[in-house]
């Protein structure tokens, strides 16, 4: 039965991405980050429902840590209006149908506000009615709002930039209108008003950033990082003298889309991204845990030049199943592992995460990884980290293990390189006899089953990668790298001196196959292995297994 009608609006933040990445200092994408993630908080609720609706009660504070909050029902208990949902990038705000119909003015004081203090930002919006159905908003009224929000995106292409003539000045940072200046060093720099709002909330995004996995830490009993900050410069990140890499990595959740269509209505949809979100930060916030140990105990001494007060890792993005952070590249494919271990790690049901689904509680993922020279384009280099973690998907839905799997790829640039992962591995990683990678590799996969995915477990790689300074000789080692270039012809002659000279490939159990023609089914692992030995330490991942 109906109960009563709402008129509704549904905001979504566009172009997400691009806005975070559009500048190659990571300050400003750090910045960018955080007014992304606070929008609807500090903007809609903040700064124009509050005001405008003074008789409800509004929170601007994100507590998705608070359980109580998972099965909150704001629209029975609204005066005027209320926000029913705010995840994913959207925002569900409810208006009583019976009093004046007011959501005009709601977009237009938003829009403006977002022009004003958060120039750059793109959103889109829907309007319509919600019925409430006993206790429960109708769904297909829902769906019809997301479906009136995807058209709108199609048809509706707002201009947020001051426009740029050619007699104006372009700012360094982003390429925008250079409609800002400050003073820097002592010099006034000209830059666009965008970059200069992303730079300055970047102070309060750090802040908020310690505050919100403090506040995890003390709820997960972890200590440690009150002495520790995370850096806003990629040189600061812990890279040796004459070792300019990075690494980007982008973390994504397994069918998540899936996972939330069997959502029976609103409610339950909120309390999973809520569980996810819990999820996923307490698994983040085990691995800053674990870093805070290693760096105490000076495990990286030997492989990072990190200062006192700075970890060796910058998370970017963290909202629900997806994770962006920037690391050391020597660091990427440890951090990156041990993330996806915690994420597919059963959390038991009185974990202060307290989730109380199956779905929430144990988390299959995929990973890219792009490992980039420090002055390498961010936003490209995001790019092919996304890139990057669709074909480990791809590897995923292959495999088609109902009881999930988590799968990574990676890839490493030396300079200018072809714009994609497809161009990247056709020209440059394929070889007369086939494919010179090997990847995807999967993850947690101890007990997989099938022998394609034994092939590609994660750990074979790192065995052979750590295995190859005692088996081999240095110079055998860069001779391989062009062997398996060439035809089989040559494999032979050198497989055959390599018996001569009493060396041998690194043993790895799972990869025989591939000891007597160095390739199995056109593919080879060894590049990869190659490749990896400068951005993985074999000592380093024996500390951090290690630690408690």
């Amino acid at each position: 039965m109906v109960q009563k009608v709402f008129n509704a609006l549904l905001f979504d933040t566009r172009s997400i991405q691009r806005y975070i990445y559009s500048g190659d200092r990571l300050r400003t994408n750090v910045g960018a980050s955080y007014i992304v993630d606070r929008l609807f908080f500090d903007v809609l609720i903040g700064g124009v429902l509050k005001e405008m609706f003074p008789e409800d009660k509004f929170s601007t504070k994100d507590d998705a840590w608070d359980p109580t909050a998972d099965t909150a029902q704001p629209w029975i208990e609204m005066n005027s209006c209320c926000v029913a949902y705010i995840g994913g990038g959207n925002a569900l705000v409810l208006f009583d149908s019976s009093k004046a119909d007011r959501r005009v003015e709601v977009v237009e004081k938003f829009t403006r506000k977002l022009l004003v203090e958060r120039p750059g930002l793109k959103v889109g919006v829907a309007s319509g009615k919600l019925e409430q159905i006993d206790d429960k908003l109708n769904q297909d009224d829902i769906d019809a709002l997301y479906l009136k929000l995807k058209e709108n995106q199609n048809r509706i292409f707002p201009a947020v930039n001051v426009p740029y003539s050619g007699l104006t000045l372009s700012c360094e940072i982003n390429g925008e209108t250079a409609n800002f200046c400050r003073r820097e060093d002592g010099e006034l720099r000209f830059i666009s008003q965008e970059a200069a709002v992303k730079a300055k909330i970047s102070t309060s995004a750090n802040e908020n950033l310690r505050d919100r996995f403090k506040e995890i830490f003390t709820l997960k009993k972890l200590d440690g990082l009150a002495d520790f900050d995370f850096p806003t410069e990629v040189e600061k990140l812990g890279q040796k003298d004459g070792e300019n890499y990075f690494a980007i990595i982008h973390v994504d959740g397994n069918n998540m889309g899936l996972k939330f269509r069997q959502c029976t209505g609103l409610v339950e949809r909120r309390k999973l991204s809520r569980e996810i979100r819990r999820k996923t930060e307490g698994a983040f916030a085990e691995l800053l845990a674990k870093i805070i140990r290693m760096k105490n105990a000076g495990g990286f001494d030997n492989v990072l030049n990190l200062d006192e007060n700075f970890l060796p890792i910058r998370p970017l993005i963290i909202g629900g199943d997806d994770v962006t952070f920037f690391c050391p590249a020597k660091m990427a494919i440890l951090f990156t592992k041990t993330l996806m271990e915690n994420l597919y790690a059963e959390t038991p049901e009185d974990a202060p995460e307290h989730l109380t689904g199956e779905i929430s509680r144990h988390m299959d993922a995929c990973a890219g990884i792009a490992i980039l020279p420090t002055k390498y384009p961010f936003f490209r280099g995001y790019e092919l980290a996304e890139q990057l973690c669709d074909v480990a998907k791809k590897s995923m839905r292959e495999l088609d293990d109902k009881s999930g799997s988590s799968w990574l790829d990676f890839a490493i640039l030396h300079g200018e390189q072809a714009p994609t992962l497809e161009q990247i591995r056709s020209t440059e990683y394929r070889g007369a006899r086939g494919n010179l990678h090997f990847g995807p590799y999967r993850v947690c996969n101890d007990s997989a089953p099938y022998k394609r995915d034994r092939l590609h477990n994660l750990e074979n790689l790192l065995t052979c990668t750590t295995k190859f300074p005692k088996a081999m000789a240095n110079n055998k080692i860069k001779e391989l790298r062009g062997v398996l270039q060439r035809g089989q012809d040559d494999a032979t002659k050198f497989l055959q001196q390599l018996e001569h000279q009493q060396q041998h490939l690194p043993d790895v159990p799972d990869w025989d196959n591939f000891k007597e023609t160095l390739w199995h089914n056109g593919a080879t692992p060894y590049v990869d292995a190659i490749e990896l030995m400068d951005f993985y330490s074999g000592e380093v991942a024996e500390a951090w297994q290690k630690l408690t």
